[in-house]
C-alpha cells in the first residue's frame, strides 16, 4: 500500500485523529510519509493505512438490499469515522437511490442526483428506514411496486461466480478479520458448498 496525495482526508477520518495531529501532518508531503523511518511519521502511515484498509473492505463486504424501490439499506458498524465516506460512494454507485447504513444506535443517509450529494445522519437503521417508509411513498399508478426478487438474483449471480477450487477461508480470514465482517453484517460461512444471499445478511 502507497500513501497517496490525499492522505489527509484518510487521516482525518480514523478514530484516534484530533485536530493538533492533522495539523502536525498538514506540514507534510506523502513522499514524506512514504519514506520517513521516524516514530511519528511511521505512526501516521499506520493510521492511514488503517483507515484505506477498512474503507477497500467495507465497498467489498457491505450488503445493500431493497427497502420498496427507491431505498438500499445495509448494516454498518466501522472501527474508524468512515460512515459518511462509504455512504457517499454506494450513493454514487446508485445514482436516484436512498442509501442508508447504519445499526442499532446511528444511521447514514445518503442520496446521488445530478452529481450532488445530499446527506442526513439519523438514529439507529430501523428507525431511519421507518421514517423513510413513511416519508417516501414510492408507488407506481398508485400501486405499491413490490421488492424485486433479491435471493434469486444473488443465486444467479452466486452461481455465475462461484468456483469451489479458488475457495480459500484462510486467505480470507486474513483479509477479512471477524471484527470487520461484524461491522459489515457478515457471518462466515464454515465449509458450506452452496450460499446463499442469507449467508451473507445479518438479522
Amino acid at each position: 500500500m502507497k500513501v497517496p496525495e490525499n492522505f489527509l482526508y484518510y487521516l482525518s477520518m480514523h478514530r484516534d485523529c484530533n485536530e493538533r495531529l492533522l495539523a502536525s501532518a498538514g506540514q507534510l508531503k506523502a513522499e514524506d510519509l512514504e519514506l520517513s523511518l521516524q516514530p511519528q511519521e511511521a505512526r501516521l502511515k499506520k493510521m492511514i493505512f488503517a483507515v484505506m484498509g477498512e474503507v477497500h473492505r467495507m465497498k467489498a463486504f457491505v450488503r445493500l438490499q431493497p427497502h420498496g424501490t427507491c431505498v438500499l439499506y445495509g448494516y454498518f458498524k466501522p472501527r474508524h469515522r468512515i460512515e459518511e465516506h462509504i455512504c457517499d460512494h454506494f450513493a454514487r454507485r446508485n445514482a436516484g437511490i436512498i442509501i442508508v447504513l447504519g445499526n442499532g444506535s446511528e444511521s447514514w443517509i445518503s442520496l446521488c442526483r445530478e452529481g450532488r450529494i445530499w446527506r442526513d445522519h439519523g438514529q439507529g437503521l430501523s428507525e431511519s428506514l421507518e421514517r423513510l417508509k413513511s416519508a417516501l411513498p414510492c408507488t407506481e399508478n398508485g400501486t405499491n411496486i413490490q421488492n424485486p426478487d433479491v435471493e434469486g438474483l444473488w443465486q444467479v449471480y452466486y452461481d455465475s461466480q462461484y468456483c469451489p477450487e479458488r475457495r480459500n477461508l484462510a486467505a480470507f480470514r486474513r483479509q477479512m478479520p471477524r471484527r470487520d465482517q461484524e461491522a459489515a453484517g457478515l457471518r462466515l460461512m464454515q465449509n458450506k458448498k452452496n450460499a446463499t444471499l442469507n449467508d451473507f445478511i445479518s438479522d
